[in-house]
């Protein structure tokens, strides 16, 4: 769930819907984060080649994709999200 709420009215939210568990929350840091704990994590966006272009044209890609890979185990919920944030998922993913 990606959301511009806050992280609690964010967890409250998504409890009810079903979408997290408390045990989820309580296991990782990573299960429900705000979008500056996210983009800290994984250290944001860069530039890399576009392997599927010619050379110079480059691409968007999170920095740190290893970081990435762990936060999306357990990530459940992202408060606080901005499009940027949310850009920065689905750029990962």
């Amino acid at each position: 769930m990606c959301t511009g709420d806050n992280i609690d009215t964010a967890i409250a939210i998504s409890k009810n819907a079903g979408i997290v568990t408390k045990e989820q929350i309580l296991a990782s840091p990573y299960t429900a984060m705000t979008g500056k704990d996210f983009r800290e994590t994984v250290e944001g966006l860069t530039q890399v080649q576009d392997p599927k272009k010619e050379a110079g044209e480059m691409m968007d890609a999170v920095k740190n994709m290893k970081m990435f890979r762990e936060v999306k185990k357990n990530l459940r919920v992202l408060a606080r999200s901005s499009p940027e944030d949310k850009y920065l998922l689905v750029t990962g993913i």
